[in-house]
């Protein structure tokens, strides 16, 4: 069996017309994110407001074995600080600055600094 696929003229006119939008489409978004990354990095930062306690660490064998906190408000994420257990952490939301109360000290964590340690923030 033999498949001659052909386009005629008048069909490979819309089929291009689509093909530039559609690429235009994914250019303007790339560049949109690339542009305004540091922007959205800033906000996501600023939005997170934690007041909890930090009650386990360990090794999530779903996720590759990352290392992953439980907080006591039930929520986990990917151990990206080093925390401990028993460790108080507060972070008012606006705020860069989170706070880790760990037996008789205070820590502050700068979260700004961090993701330009990270080279995430430039």
């Amino acid at each position: 069996m033999e498949n001659n696929f052909e386009l005629d003229k008048s069909s490979k006119k819309p089929l291009l017309i689509f093909g530039l939008i559609f690429g235009s489409i994914v250019f303007l978004t790339v560049f949109y994110l690339n542009y305004n990354s540091a922007d959205l990095t800033k906000e996501q930062l600023l939005k997170i407001n934690r007041h909890t306690k930090v009650i386990e660490i360990y090794f999530n064998k779903n996720e590759h074995n990352f290392p992953y906190v439980k907080f006591s408000n039930g929520s986990e994420e990917i151990l990206e600080t080093p925390y401990q257990i028993g460790d108080s952490i507060s972070k008012n939301k606006g705020d860069s600055i989170e706070y880790i109360f760990r037996d008789d000290s205070i820590i502050q964590n700068n979260l700004f600094e961090v993701a330009r340690r990270d080279k995430v923030l430039k």
